[in-house]
């Protein structure tokens, strides 16, 4: 999440208080160089640095025991070592303050990046920067982070939690396990071209240094801080988490993709700031999607540029390092998402390689005219819209925002409790979903809400009403879509635009019967629009619909 920039002088004023915060806090926080710094456990891996720092960790540990919005319980047991070691600090005062502090702004990248800053636990001095674009933004959120207390008393906090807890000894103990987190990811990785190299060799140019920085309590969140040293070195890093028991081809496709779009950061964020003077130009372009930008917190046109380059510098690199794969449907499913111009931009970058191959020139010489291509969008805005507000899919798209699970009322439809519900509770937890019963939901105004909606075929009243508008059918033998499925226990995930907001989505999970329904979402599935599988979690067919600007059809 990143911020308007703030006016020059002010800037300017901010960034003279960011040279002497070294200093400043130098003095405050001597008393950690009577404890031994907890070393990092790191692996190479090419010009990869795969590593689970204890700065990260720390600050993890915090929020989970906290009850931030920003970790989550993982399923390999890690989150139940952190309840049961530090079970004797759960009041401690550090808690209390960092959900005050993240109340006024102190979330996402932000307390990542400023971890990162120290020169390690416990929390000692603060050896780097922010890049230079970066410095006004962060001053500036923690300015409003300072009204709910002083930041220095926070980490001083810190430090006392961490000596209390014994965070070393906890670190220590999760060796083992964490261990096998970077061998698995170092194993994987080992299986295919350097991602560094790929990267390097694409944009023309590298930074002092990549790290890919595995925290497991992350689960949905991902960062990519760049962070500066008193030399000058930006370092880059790609923070996220893997949870999991099994590592496989899928995580390797999934951790590229997120890699390259993290770490592509580091690249576009401080070009689109350069340039901004003439993207502000283009602002009345950010209009017709503030919606579903704001809803993933995309809140400036500022960063809804930065995203669309992102965003598509990611799909190509994704294109180039698994050329086997279809991405036939990655940029439609970007569209849908809201990020509408970036075909035009996609466009934009194979010129680039283009005029790479035949030149040599870098991405940061050559970005200038994906400047002037992309701006001239506001020249004609009914043509960059045109009909590309519609939800097209596909069925993950519709994880989206706010959204609301609907579900067949336990009171009338039999083995709802049993089939449906802990489902109903996953996503209440994992994607903080509201959730409603079929006859609540039929009372309520949720054309503003992207729609999760589950129920035998006829059991869910609410999405009775719009039967007719789903291009297949659930027969009692045999399931109706791109072909007949003959069968029992057969069940369809699938998406299709809102009925009472086609510019939202509705996913609808069904099924033969309620007992079909059991773990209905526990198989690989979203990319596509719409699947069939059985209660063994075989999928028997899957694809995208068609006719999407009208009727949609197999």
């Amino acid at each position: 999440m990143l911020y308007e920039k703030l006016p020059a002088v002010f800037s300017e004023i901010l960034v003279c208080i960011m040279c002497l915060f070294p200093l400043m806090l130098t003095a405050s926080m001597a008393k950690s160089a009577e404890y031994e710094k907890i070393k990092p456990l790191s692996q190479t891996c090419g010009k990869l640095n795969i590593t689970v720092d204890p700065r990260l960790e720390l600050l993890a540990v915090i929020q989970y025991l906290a009850g931030s919005d920003m970790v989550q319980a993982d399923s390999e047991g890690y989150a139940a070592a952190v309840d049961k070691w530090f079970a004797g600090v759960r009041k401690h005062p550090v808690l209390a303050k960092y959900l005050a502090l993240e109340a006024k702004g102190y979330s996402y990248d932000l307390p990542v990046s400023c971890f990162l800053r120290f020169d390690g636990v416990p929390l000692g001095i603060q050896v780097r920067t922010w890049e230079s674009y970066m410095v006004s933004m962060n001053l500036e959120r923690m300015t409003f982070v300072d009204k709910r207390g002083s930041i220095e008393d926070f980490y001083e906090d810190v430090k006392d939690f961490t000596v209390k807890s014994d965070f070393a000894g906890f670190f220590a103990s999760q060796r083992d396990f964490l261990w096998g987190k970077i061998n698995a990811v170092d194993s994987l990785l080992a299986q295919k071209p350097d991602m560094i190299a790929h990267m390097v060799n694409w944009y023309g140019y590298s930074h002092y240094n990549y790290t890919l920085a595995l925290s497991p309590l992350l689960i949905q969140n991902c960062y990519g801080p760049a962070l500066v040293d008193m030399k000058g070195n930006t370092s880059v890093y790609c923070v996220l988490a893997l949870d999991g028991h099994e590592l496989s081809i899928d995580t390797q496709y999934y951790l590229a993709r997120i890699f390259f779009h993290e770490i592509s950061h580091s690249y576009v964020n401080s070009l689109v700031d350069a340039h901004y003077e003439q993207f502000a130009r283009a602002e009345a372009l950010y209009e017709p999607i503030s919606k579903k930008m704001e809803a993933q917190a995309y809140g400036s046109w500022w960063i809804t540029v930065a995203e669309h380059f992102v965003q598509a510098s990611e799909i190509r690199l994704q294109q180039l390092y698994f050329p086997a794969q279809d991405h036939s449907t990655a940029i439609e499913a970007r569209i849908n998402q809201g990020f509408i111009y970036i075909d035009n931009v996609y466009a934009g970058l194979l010129e680039y390689e283009q005029a790479r191959r035949e030149t040599g020139i870098p991405y940061d010489e050559y970005f200038p005219r994906l400047v002037e291509n992309f701006v001239q969008l506001a020249d004609d805005p009914k043509a960059a819209i045109s009909d590309r507000l519609g939800f097209k899919g596909p069925l993950n798209s519709v994880a989206m925002g706010q959204i609301v699970a609907i579900y067949p009322d336990p009171q009338r439809v039999e083995g709802v409790e049993e089939n449906i519900m802990p489902t109903i509770d996953f996503l209440i937890q994992r994607l903080k979903v509201e959730a409603y019963t079929d006859t609540q939901a039929l009372k309520l105004d949720l054309k503003d809400k992207n729609i999760y909606v589950y129920g035998a075929w006829g059991s869910n009243i609410w999405l009775e009403k719009y039967l007719d508008l789903l291009p297949f059918k659930i027969l009692p033998d045999r399931v109706i879509a791109d072909k007949e499925y003959a069968g029992t226990g057969l069940r369809i995930a699938a998406c299709v635009p809102h009925p009472q907001n086609p510019e939202l989505g509705m996913a609808v999970y069904t099924g033969q019967t309620t007992a079909s329904m059991k773990d209905s979402n526990a198989f690989f599935h979203g990319p596509q629009d719409w699947y069939v599988s059985d209660t063994n979690q075989t999928v028997l067919g899957q694809g995208n619909f068609t006719g999407k600007n009208a009727v949609w059809k197999f």
